[in-house]
């Protein structure tokens, strides 16, 4: 499993090997970029399974009968993250247009878990390498539900391009101050930002209701090495786990097997002083949320790749083992 993306953390990485274009590999490159936030206390990591989304470029699984992905091209958090087909009840679908200065995209569907939104959005490209270069993306610096303020600390994102070649999904994982309340039909306002522009998109949303139905894989559980699963869990938006104590100059993973042999994988996407919150890559898995949430056995390995200090960049690029757990149902 971790052969395939060794080398991409590394954000001087080759791309010249992938057999890409020369708008797709400025776009692969520029994706990897935006998952650190430089300016929030917490790390962001550019996780390496999660910036290989693009292999979707080979295999994409939405299409459209035309182009114009304003009106005619629609992609589910199902499609887009990885979510069950239960998310449904916990999605907002938006399908909205938006202007905000410079950038024009979709908001397709918006999603609330705990602390973080993720949030699925469209943009047209022209075919251009100078629409490719352009760092003028519009972001949610902060949402307003039902009249209090919750400001975004970070996000990590992933793209790719749909068969039309025109048309780049996004998926953005945002990570905010505080818990969202959970609420049916709370009034929700996304506050974007791009440069001196700010655009406000109101609708309506549930916050936090997915968490109705979270399977606990584990809690407090403490590990050989010292560190700590505050919480492992899963419902039908992702699957989360929370490691404390852990080493803060490394990269770390969790792979999973279940008694079939079949594979999941949880990409670190935050760490805040060895405290490191891992999502679910729908990419690398071999395993739906379904299928990880009714499995009897899952045996899982936390593993690690030293990284430079200074540099951010991974040492040698190789995974070692950490530590193994075990879930039984």
């Amino acid at each position: 499993m971790t052969n395939i993306y060794d080398k991409i953390n590394d954000m001087d990485f080759e791309v010249d090997s992938v057999k890409l274009n020369d708008i797709e590999r400025v776009k692969m490159k520029k994706t990897a970029k935006s998952y650190a936030k430089k300016d929030t206390k917490k790390k962001f990591i550019a996780s390496a399974a999660a910036v290989l989304l693009f292999a979707g470029l080979m295999t994409p699984s939405v299409r459209a009968e035309v182009q114009k992905f304003t009106t005619d091209i629609k992609v589910s958090m199902m499609d887009a993250f990885g979510a069950s087909p239960d998310s449904y009840k916990y999605v907002t679908e938006l399908h909205k247009p938006v202007t905000v200065g410079n950038d024009t995209f979709v908001i397709e569907n918006i999603a609330f878990e705990d602390n973080k939104a993720f949030i699925n959005t469209l943009r047209d490209i022209d075919g251009s390498m100078e629409s490719q270069l352009s760092e003028n993306e519009a972001s949610v610096y902060k949402i307003v539900v039902d009249g209090v303020t919750y400001k975004a600390l970070g996000s990590s994102r992933s793209s790719g391009l749909l068969e039309d070649g025109k048309t780049i999904p996004e998926v953005s994982m945002i990570n905010f101050d505080k818990e969202f309340p959970t609420l049916n039909n709370a009034d929700v306002d996304l506050y974007y930002t791009n440069g001196n522009s700010i655009e406000i998109i109101s609708t309506k949303a549930s916050t936090n209701t997915v968490n109705e139905e979270n399977v606990i894989f584990a809690k407090d559980q403490n590990l050989k090495n010292g560190s700590v699963i505050s919480l492992m869990k899963l419902n039908p938006i992702t699957m989360t786990a929370i490691i404390k104590n852990l080493e803060t100059d490394y990269y770390y993973q969790i792979e999973g097997t279940n008694n079939e042999g079949k594979t999941l994988l949880l990409d670190e996407r935050i760490n805040e002083n060895g405290e490191v919150t891992f999502i679910y890559n729908k990419d690398f898995s071999d395993m739906t949320l379904d299928e990880i949430k009714n499995a009897d056995i899952i045996n899982f390995v936390l593993k690690g790749t030293r990284i430079n200090k200074e540099s951010g960049k991974e040492i040698n690029g190789e995974y070692k083992t950490i530590e193994e757990f075990t879930y039984k149902k």
